[in-house]
């Protein structure tokens, strides 16, 4: 009997995104079993599911398009070899388990063939003599025809016995997320990528922090790490996620931060390695931190920034948390030293200090409702950072952004907005005139989302606009949820 698919596995074999599956599961109501779908109700909900067009195929062609060669044998898609031969002997076992299968199967229809012949020998009952007959001529029929009917599960089966050799699933408990490995990846770079808060420090294999259970399947070293694990720690199954790959499904026992509080507060020492000029008055910092001490945090959060001088000042990272290292800021003249030495990029080259991080505007990561942003001046930053996570776990039923304009970013980021909108079609940008007002926003709000009460709100600008707007929503919307980032 096939196995039922995890829903992201079912997803990346139907071609459609997780949340896309997970609406028609919901519109449909048929059941789902410890977050698994059966075949049989895969193909319920994509009937004309074109089984021709094979989007891991699509997925290799792009990725070896665009991908930069990481060493010289291979660009980076595929796993490691050992890891390769590994799955591939693992997909060996499941083809001589089916082949044996099949093998029985073929065996009983003979036993059952010659069993019948018996017995239409040795019967003197003419009506049960032609009813054998007709079931041996169906028999022959059945086992000799050339025209093998077309077998969709057979080919959804072929599909995700390949997917298993370029990507392994990870279930991870107590919390029950599930994400994939894919290439190279180390188990702790496709959380992260997933958007999974998993404890780590360095994610070099130092400090240890990473270290988690197997409870399950097997993995694979990708890299020597210099922490010491202990022979009992090794026997009882703990390994570093930074340092290890997925080779068959596994489930290991780690622990991930679910809110704010769950995360350390760090100071790491960091390198401005990028400073752009935006539009009037605005810049992009870049900060990368040491690949021995990246910084954990969610998206939506803000960090203290301490230069070399001792200026110091608040941001909110305008980058994804699923990467730790290369962080990204909007920096807007706020008439202050460490604005002013951005602005002439006076920063450029120097260390500077984290500090954090700090905020409770985060993402409602487990809500699969539709999820609407707004963003006015300083609020792009949070903002964009809450949508690329949200994007990266893909749990939202959609996702519509507003944004106010704001002359101090121009149009930096009109190719990333128009990306995610090409790619996306459940992702919406909507530019309003910087001159848009709380009654404005209100109105707008209303006119295209007539299911508000279903939604996720969150808010950051201002603390004239955003902190009113709110009130309003909770007094006469009643949205689903409505977090604020009133920046002073």
């Amino acid at each position: 009997m096939p196995q039922p698919l995890s829903l992201a596995r079912a997803a990346k074999l139907a071609g459609v995104k997780r949340s896309q599956l997970q609406e028609k599961l919901r519109e449909s109501g048929l059941d789902i079993f410890e977050g698994k779908i059966a075949i049989g109700d895969l193909l319920t909900l994509y009937p004309d599911l074109d089984l021709d067009r094979d989007p891991v195929f699509e997925r290799i062609q792009r990725f070896k398009h665009d991908a930069r060669p990481k060493r010289e044998y291979s660009d980076g898609w595929v796993p490691e070899p050992e890891v390769l031969l590994a799955r591939l002997k693992e997909m060996q076992s499941v083809l001589v388990r089916t082949k044996a299968l099949l093998n029985r199967n073929e065996e009983a229809f003979g036993e059952i063939t010659s069993r019948l012949e018996d017995l239409h020998d040795s019967t003197g009952d003419t009506a049960a003599k032609e009813a054998v007959e007709g079931i041996l001529h169906w028999l022959g029929k059945f086992l000799h025809d050339k025209q093998q009917p077309h077998d969709v599960r057979a080919e959804i089966f072929a599909r995700d016995l390949f997917l298993k050799v370029l990507a392994a699933k990870v279930s991870v408990t107590p919390s029950g997320h599930e994400y994939l490995v894919e290439g190279r990846e180390s188990l702790l770079e496709a959380g992260l990528r997933s958007g999974l808060h998993l404890d780590y420090g360095c994610s070099s294999g130092n400090c240890g922090m990473c270290k988690c259970k197997v409870l399950s399947g097997k993995v694979a070293t990708l890299r020597e790490h210099d922490y010491f694990l202990s022979e009992r720690e090794k026997r009882e199954g703990y390994i570093l996620a930074c340092s290890t790959t997925a080779v068959t499904d596994v489930v290991i026992e780690a622990h991930e931060a679910g809110t704010p509080k769950d995360l350390p507060e760090q100071e790491i020492r960091a390198s401005v390695t990028g400073i752009e000029s935006l539009g009037e008055g605005g810049a992009l910092l870049r900060i990368t931190t040491p690949r021995s001490n990246t910084l954990r945090f969610m998206s939506g959060q803000s960090v203290l920034l301490v230069s070399e001088d001792g200026d110091e000042a608040e941001y909110h990272m305008a980058s994804c948390a699923c990467d730790g290292r290369k962080l990204r800021f909007f920096i807007r003249d706020r008439d202050d030293a460490f604005s002013r030495a951005v602005l002439e990029k006076a920063l450029l080259g120097q260390a500077i200090t984290i500090r954090g991080p700090s905020g409770e505007f985060t993402l409602e990561e487990e809500s699969q409702a539709p999820s609407l942003f707004i963003a006015a001046a300083d609020g792009y930053g949070p903002v964009l950072s809450m949508v690329e996570q949200a994007i990266s776990i893909d749990n939202a039923d959609r996702i519509h952004v507003y944004l106010i304009d704001e002359p101090a970013w121009g149009e930096a980021f009109e190719n990333r907005l128009r990306s995610w909108e090409d790619a996306l079609d459940n992702f919406e940008v909507t530019r309003l005139p910087a001159s848009t007002g709380v009654s404005d926003l209100r109105a707008r709000l209303m006119e295209e989302n007539p299911d508000l009460g279903e939604c996720d709100l969150y808010l950051a600008g201002p603390d004239d606009l955003v902190t009113p707007l709110a009130r309003i929503i909770d007094m006469d919307l009643n949205a689903r949820h409505c977090r604020v980032c009133a920046i002073h």
